[in-house]
């Protein structure tokens, strides 16, 4: 299954977001993919003051956007996330659909990112939003797919599912900041990838976006360097700068003879992860 990740610098304007990476899926499309990851929060990247004013309910703008696109490209589409207004309560949230523009279900945030890294750069989402508290898993033409975002690839134990079973394929979309992107980044996703044996598809956001309103002059830039890795830990596929689009193939035949090869999955010791 071809599957691509597109590289985006959203602002703070949805309709032009939305015109952007309509551009990307396109493109996507034209090179064969099958699915599709968009970064997070890619249709209205703003500071967290905003975020109230910029929620929308499940089945609003950007999901009809999502399900449209699904459907006319024919993709597995998994959407980044957006800020989900659900009454008293305000997720990141990520839809995915099916080719035929169905909604396959949603996946809630649920490590929320704080950082304080003095003359760098101090973020607390978790001040804004709440964490959601189940993962999602689909399957796409015979792979298991799961999903996450962000600040979730920090945690190695969210990856592995329930009952030892991981999935083939994981997709994550981000907007990692840029200097914990510089340190951490390439290194998180190869990591996940070789643990759980399978591939990885991790779409960034990328450039300067918001001014922060505690810093009148700075802005927020994030690192970008969308890439899938191959379950071996490989980078297939990686796009460093600006926006685009990389792609690679994806087979569940390879993640079976990878995870025949060593053989680490059936090793695990259950009884270790604790409560």
């Amino acid at each position: 299954m071809r599957t691509a990740v597109t590289q985006a610098s959203p602002g703070e304007n949805r309709d032009d977001n939305l015109e952007r990476a309509a551009e990307l899926l396109a493109e996507a499309s034209a090179g064969g993919a099958r699915l599709v990851v968009l970064p997070e929060l890619f249709s209205a990247l703003a500071a967290p003051a905003r975020w109230r004013e910029l929620g929308e309910p499940p089945g609003g703008p950007v999901e009809r956007f999502l399900s449209g696109q699904a459907r006319r490209h024919g993709l597995f589409l998994v959407g980044g996330s957006y800020l989900e207004d659900a009454g008293e309560t305000l997720y990141n949230t990520c839809p995915v659909f099916a080719p035929d523009g169905s909604l396959l279900g949603r996946y809630r945030k649920m490590h929320l990112f704080s950082v304080d890294i003095p003359g760098e750069v101090y973020y607390d989402e978790g001040k804004h939003i709440s964490a959601g508290d189940e993962r999602f898993v689909f399957e796409a033409d015979g792979l298991r797919v799961a999903v996450g975002i962000c600040y979730d690839l920090r945690f190695p134990e969210f990856f592995r599912m329930p009952g030892g079973r991981p999935a083939d394929l994981y997709c994550l979309g981000a907007a990692f900041m840029a200097p914990t992107g510089r340190a951490h980044w390439r290194a998180l996703v190869r990591a996940r990838a070789i643990e759980n044996l399978a591939f990885f598809a991790a779409a960034g956001t990328v450039g300067t976006h918001y001014e922060i309103p505690e810093k009148p002059g700075e802005y927020v830039g994030t690192w970008g360097h969308s890439m899938i890795v191959d379950p071996w830990g490989e980078v297939a596929a990686e796009l460093e700068e600006g926006e685009g689009v990389a792609a690679a193939e994806v087979t569940r035949e390879e993640v079976e003879r990878l995870r025949t090869r060593l053989a680490a999955l059936e090793h695990a010791r259950e009884e270790l992860r604790g409560g």
